[in-house]
């Protein structure tokens, strides 16, 4: 791991966390989509694939107790992301990975919000 990484995620709080996965997701689906464009289909493969653990990590990190309503709505759309993402990778979509990175930037301005009022 890239050294200034590592100590950025070492010294960054829960939601700093949260923003840097969200900016990976967004580069990985934004590398699938140059690649789909490309004509690249197993660079598109990958970088989906890698999206989708993020994703995944995101989604089985939620605290369905004390995360209340957010983390309910923040697994309904993980799950919905992952369906998008499968059904964009499965028809070679543009399209759903164009929409998938769309969500993906609205809703991590909304964790950038939070971590302003942090």
């Amino acid at each position: 791991m890239n050294p200034y990484l590592k100590m950025q995620v070492e010294t960054s709080t829960p939601v700093e966390r949260v923003i840097l996965l969200y900016d990976k997701a967004i580069l990985l689906l934004k590398e699938a989509l140059t690649s789909l464009r490309q004509g690249d289909i197993p660079g598109k493969v990958n970088s989906i694939a890698k999206a989708e653990r993020i994703i995944q990590v995101l989604n089985s990190s939620l605290d369905m107790e004390a995360g209340g309503e957010v983390a309910k709505s923040l697994r309904e759309f993980y799950e919905t992301l992952l369906a998008g993402l499968f059904i964009a990778n499965k028809d070679n979509d543009e399209l759903a990975l164009e929409n998938a990175i769309m969500m993906l930037e609205r809703v991590k301005e909304a964790w950038e919000e939070v971590k302003l009022k942090g």
